[in-house]
């Protein structure tokens, strides 16, 4: 079978772990070309997965120059970047898969799906939980009516300490303002599409939301805090601060290609005397976590009310000491729990015999969880995206365009429920 040529536009993590699986673990595409500014990152596509020196590029101008050249995009840029980048490859005729959130706005949303639809492409966004097994089996049995009508979902999603200070509170998506995502559309865009698909019978009409940035502010500094851990910050302060930066990401660096991006070099080059200095000086992971600045929230609650009456709540809370993904789906004729981090789900049910509950569990083995993976969905996800390139039946996980529609207002709507303190109608 020939291979599905493919580009990726914006190197970084996301992008390349789906091109890796794509490519190396699947077989199915063959990267032809690459687009980053950062040239450690061209360097990283040719080295990974072959791409030519003349075939990596430092601005999409030049590969659009060149016509169509290949099946499709990966394209894992930045949220801010996603429609400007997206677009034109639509217009080319390029088939996509697109990192989410695909936009930040509802009519950036509709923009690009009337593009993709007008030229005929198939665009995907990277809901990589859908195919998570964990995920997946819970929508296969509410699919086989093991639950009956659902009533209500409660999700929430703990994000731990060391995920939450280098992605949103000292990391790239500290500021709405800069990386143009809130907490809610950066990291539970997954959770708001996942309440969405597993209630897809009906439709969500109204949200409320409340939260704010209420922790992590100067305020809230250890008293005699610095501005820099490593410049002007006590060892007596220090060594009472979880977000102390020679234990987070010095000794215990969980999450290491976020950090050291700054430096300009691939992170596993990156010398301790280079992540040290970088730390002292320019680095904005280097910074006081309550003292960086940064403007998205810490916290956050959403009541979300169906038009068949079901109802779903969704929470988020930024550093947590024990990080994970919790579910609860009550239906008519039963209940499914879980927790995706452990790889533990329940279904439960009423035993007329005994006018008590019964459980049946199911466990999963893959339960990466934060630190990559997204409980098995990875792999997943790219495979449904080569079927639907191929022109195949896609799964029932399937994040095309039109289905991630719902999830995306959502949460902008959630969002201004928030802002302006009140109901939103659908």
């Amino acid at each position: 079978m020939n291979k599905i040529k493919t580009i990726i536009v914006g190197c970084g993590d996301r992008a390349c772990v789906y091109a890796r699986e794509g490519a190396i673990n699947l077989g199915l595409l063959e990267i032809v070309a690459a687009v980053d500014p950062d040239e450690e990152r061209l360097r990283y596509a040719r080295e990974s997965f072959g791409v030519t020196e003349g075939s990596c590029y430092k601005d999409i101008k030049d590969v659009l120059a060149l016509g169509k050249i290949a099946d499709c995009v990966i394209n894992g840029t930045m949220d801010q970047l996603h429609l400007k980048t997206a677009l034109p490859f639509l217009e080319q005729g390029y088939d996509m898969l697109l990192e989410k959130p695909l936009v930040s706005n509802g009519d950036d949303l509709l923009l690009l799906k009337r593009t993709a639809e007008q030229n005929g492409c198939r665009l995907m966004t990277c809901h990589v939980l859908r195919y998570a097994p964990f995920y997946l089996k819970i929508k296969e049995l509410i699919l086989n009516g093991e639950i009956g009508d659902i009533v209500n979902i409660q999700t929430s999603e703990r994000v731990g300490a060391a995920h939450s200070s280098m992605s949103y509170l000292r990391g790239k998506w500290s500021k709405e303002s800069e990386c143009g995502s809130s907490l809610l559309l950066a990291k539970c865009c997954h959770d708001l599409d996942l309440i969405c698909w597993l209630n897809n019978a009906t439709a969500p009409v109204e949200v409320a939301s409340t939260g704010g940035r209420d922790y992590f502010t100067e305020s809230k500094a250890p008293k005699g805090a610095g501005t820099r851990c490593l410049v002007d910050c006590p060892e007596s302060v220090r060594k009472n601060c979880i977000y102390d930066v020679q234990s987070m990401y010095l000794d215990n660096c969980i999450l290491p290609w976020y950090p050291w991006q700054c430096t300009g070099k691939n992170y596993e080059d990156v010398t301790t005397e280079e992540k040290v200095e970088s730390l002292k000086t320019y680095n904005p992971h280097g910074v006081c976590v309550y003292k960086a600045g940064g403007d998205i929230v810490d916290h956050q609650n959403v009541m979300i009310t169906f038009a068949d009456g079901s109802t779903a709540t969704h929470s988020v809370t930024l550093g947590v000491m024990k990080p994970g993904r919790n579910i609860w789906v009550v239906g008519t004729k039963g209940e499914i729990e879980g927790f995706a981090d452990e790889g533990t789900l329940k279904l439960t049910k009423y035993s007329k015999q005994t006018s008590l509950w019964e459980s049946q569990s199911f466990d999963f083995n893959d339960v990466k969880g934060e630190t990559g993976g997204h409980f098995g969905g990875d792999k997943g996800l790219i495979n449904d995206f080569c079927q639907l390139v191929l022109g195949q039946q896609p799964s029932i996980s399937c994040t095309s365009v039109q289905d991630s529609i719902t999830g995306h207002l959502l949460v902008f709507a959630a969002d201004k429920a928030m802002k302006e303190n009140k109901i939103i109608k659908l």
